[in-house]
């Protein structure tokens, strides 16, 4: 009787010896499942070798991005079934700046004569006429009234004008860039605004009209711009004839 108490104790506390085995052994798998799945969903708060980790809360393969990280912008954390879309910032290209360029050969004087007044290139010069002193933005060439005035380059007649200083005013927009002003010239003229002319053309005659330069020697005003700025009309002119 004795005998066979000791042998059911002995039984027992293989029993429970197993039991305890089995379950640390459950516990132990547990624990390793939870930590890998606490792994995964730590993200790095930094790039940095020190890096912090935060534990995120979204199921797997919804973790928000991390701009600090990839330097991509960060979503709303809001699951999808497609893949987020990632706009890349438009290229800043410069636009190409499109000048005139201005072709200094080939530009003819539009009457033969000396050059009494010079271009000024923005310093005061006293007028002989009005008596004040201002700029001179051409220059006076010399010659007889009743001179065939000449086309400098070829181009289209931008504007006809009754100067109430100047004079009658042709305006011709060049091919080559430049803008070419001719004034004091007589009323009756050669071509019209709008008309196409060639180099050399007569497009008017000079005149007395000019009434702001009427009390120096006959001659014409000439003026050329380029770029919107009046500029030495000597500077683009072909010294070799044309």
């Amino acid at each position: 009787m004795k005998n066979r108490r000791q042998n059911n104790e002995s039984k027992n506390a293989k029993s429970i010896a197993i039991a305890s085995a089995i379950g640390l052994t459950a516990v132990a798998a547990s624990l390793v499942a939870v930590y890998g799945s606490t792994a995964r969903r730590l993200v790095p708060t930094s790039s940095s070798p020190e890096s912090h980790w935060s534990y995120s809360s979204s199921k797997s393969g919804d973790v928000p991005v991390n701009n600090d990280v990839s330097g991509v912008p960060k979503d709303s954390g809001s699951s999808s079934s497609s893949a987020e879309k990632v706009q890349k910032p438009e290229s800043s290209s410069a636009e190409p700046v499109n000048k005139p360029v201005t072709i200094k050969a080939g530009n003819i004087l539009p009457v033969e004569g000396e050059i009494d007044k010079p271009f000024s290139n923005g310093e005061l010069v006293k007028s002989e006429t009005l008596g004040v002193w201002k700029t001179h933005d051409g220059i006076d060439i010399l010659c007889d009234l009743g001179t065939d005035v000449k086309s400098m380059s070829e181009g289209v007649v931008k504007e006809i004008r009754d100067d109430a200083l100047l004079g009658v005013c042709v305006t011709i927009e060049q091919t080559n860039g430049l803008e070419a002003h001719y004034c004091g010239l007589a009323k009756e003229l050669g071509v019209k605004a709008g008309q196409q002319v060639k180099q050399g053309e007569i497009i008017g005659k000079t005149s007395d009209t000019n009434q702001s330069e009427i009390m120096q020697k006959p001659h014409l005003h000439f003026g050329v711009k380029e770029n919107g700025k009046w500029i030495d009309p000597m500077s683009v002119i072909d010294k070799n004839g044309g």
